[in-house]
């Protein structure tokens, strides 16, 4: 039996690599939810818990009405 990596966990994963590998620099932009959640195939609310993750984490910071972006100083581990 396949275990099946949940879908937020998809996205943090894929972007926590962009972030790693240098191909989302600090500063840069994110996609919208919506545009998460097209890219991925998943619903709104998946794209957002994604995105609070990687908040939590350190790796992005929202600024509200402005955009979410990479965090300055992201963790390297």
């Amino acid at each position: 039996m396949t275990i099946r990596t949940p879908d937020y966990l998809r996205i943090v994963n894929g972007i926590t690599e962009q972030i790693r590998s240098g191909e989302l620099a600090p500063g840069d932009k994110l996609p919208t939810y919506g545009q998460l959640a097209e890219h991925y195939k998943v619903g709104l609310s998946t794209a957002q818990a994604a995105l609070r993750v990687l908040r939590e984490r350190g790796f992005i910071e929202s600024h509200p009405g402005k955009g979410t972006y990479v965090a300055e100083n992201p963790p390297q581990a």
